[in-house]
């Protein structure tokens, strides 16, 4: 690269914002930087969803998604509900009637597929930036999936060959993701999204005693 597209690069670069530059349409330097475009709290259908949403390379990341439960007058209450739903081309929170997917508010983290719109579950162990619709999926026959391996007294046990996560009782019942294990949301059998489930805890990031949950964080992009 000569000294005078070098400079070009830069300026441009800077002017901007770091977003992209192009020398022609055979070389483009593209950099980007990922952006909120919602916060839940405040502009979700729904009035008892919280969560901040960005996408970067169309990957949206979903982060502190919480729902929370109705009191008797019909309004929100602090406390979680015990079900959260989720619906991925909506990118919102939803209800029992429009999900894709439901989400357990308790310990038993359960991602499960809405069946009766269509929606299935599989899974495969690829990195998720790898994953493409050709690949070939495991078909989880419950359509849903928790906890895949669990450990107490220094014992470690599969629960659950689907799950996508592992839960540490030797370490303050620590629920960390499975590695490189990628949710699959197809619909009337075709691939439609995968999932890249994160973390249950307040921020990603669990406290002293890892009770701050359950607050799920998702990373999700729609196949091509």
């Amino acid at each position: 690269m000569n000294k005078l597209f070098t400079t070009a690069a830069l300026v441009c670069a800077l002017s901007l914002g770091f977003t992209s530059c192009s020398k022609d349409d055979n070389n483009t330097i593209q950099v980007e930087t990922p952006k909120v475009i919602k916060d839940l709290k405040s502009n979700s259908k729904t009035d008892f969803t919280q969560g901040e949403l960005a996408v970067k390379n169309d990957i949206f990341s979903l982060k502190n998604f919480k729902q929370f439960a109705r009191s008797e007058d019909g309004k929100p209450t602090a406390e979680a509900a015990k079900i959260y739903y989720y619906n991925f081309s909506e990118n919102d929170g939803t209800d029992i009637k429009t999900n894709m997917i439901s989400l357990s508010g308790d310990t038993k983290v359960t991602l499960t597929a809405n069946t009766e719109n269509g929606y299935t579950l599989s899974y495969i162990d690829k990195a998720f930036n790898d994953v493409v619709a050709t690949d070939n999926f495991t078909a989880i026959s419950s359509n849903s999936s928790a906890i895949y391996k669990m450990k107490f007294g220094g014992q470690e046990s599969v629960r659950s060959e689907s799950g996508w996560c592992n839960y540490d009782g030797d370490n303050n019942h620590l629920v960390t993701a499975q590695e490189n294990r990628t949710l699959i949301i197809s619909k009337h059998g075709k691939p439609f999204f995968k999932l890249k489930m994160n973390s249950i805890y307040e921020n990603e990031k669990a406290n002293e005693d890892a009770n701050n949950f359950v607050f799920y964080s998702i990373d999700y992009q729609e196949f091509k």
